[in-house]
């Protein structure tokens, strides 16, 4: 579920969580160059088979989280476990993991959302822009909407989500970033992570 390495709080690796269905809670989520839009994945079928599925599609290009917890059940030989990944400073007032080019596929998610800097919404999705490439150009289609399909995205110079839970799919990140008191358990039975506190200020 979790791959990476793991130093005083910085995670130095490419991370990249995924699974079927993962919980997510965070206090706060705050992002520059925020994109949504809906996105195309396969997934594999008990038979065997695959099929493509819609999700919502995030990214963004630096931000800041507050408190993250992310939670996923397994069943092994009939016994039910809960595997936790958390990490945080406890205070809800410093808006403590830095990230950089994170992408989230959401299947569901709610807490509030606000924007603010230029906010397009509505505009083809594959026309969202978030991260940039070397010479400062935005990457085209970096959410990899397909063209042609009459999907609509939000773009907005700066996101914030406040009091988060969903489920999502798979967790991007492919640059370093800092996540204080990085933790991985194992709980037996089938639990979540808790609902987040209201964060305190802005980043």
């Amino acid at each position: 579920m979790l791959g990476s390495q793991v130093a005083s709080g910085a995670v130095a690796a490419d991370l990249v969580i995924q699974g079927g269905n993962l919980a997510l809670s965070t206090s706060g989520l705050y992002g520059t160059d925020f994109g949504l839009s809906v996105g195309d994945v396969t997934r594999q079928n008990a038979d065997g088979t695959t099929s493509t599925i819609r999700i919502g599609r995030l990214g963004f290009a630096n931000g800041r989280l507050n408190e993250l917890c992310l939670s996923v059940q397994q069943q092994v030989l009939g016994a039910w476990f809960t595997i936790y990944v958390t990490g945080g400073d406890g205070n809800a007032s410093t808006w403590e993991v830095v990230t950089e080019n994170v992408e989230l596929d959401i299947s569901s998610a709610s807490g509030a959302l606000d924007m603010d800097g230029v906010v397009k919404i509505g505009l083809p999705g594959h026309d969202v822009t978030t991260v940039k490439d070397g010479s400062g150009a935005y990457i085209p289609n970096p959410l990899r909407v397909p063209a042609g399909k009459h999907r609509a995205g939000i773009d907005a110079t700066y996101a914030e989500f406040r009091q988060v839970r969903g489920t999502i799919g798979v967790m991007s990140i492919p640059q370093p970033f800092q996540l204080p008191n990085l933790r991985v358990r194992i709980e037996p039975g089938q639990s979540t992570c808790a609902a987040p506190v209201p964060p305190v200020g802005n980043p």
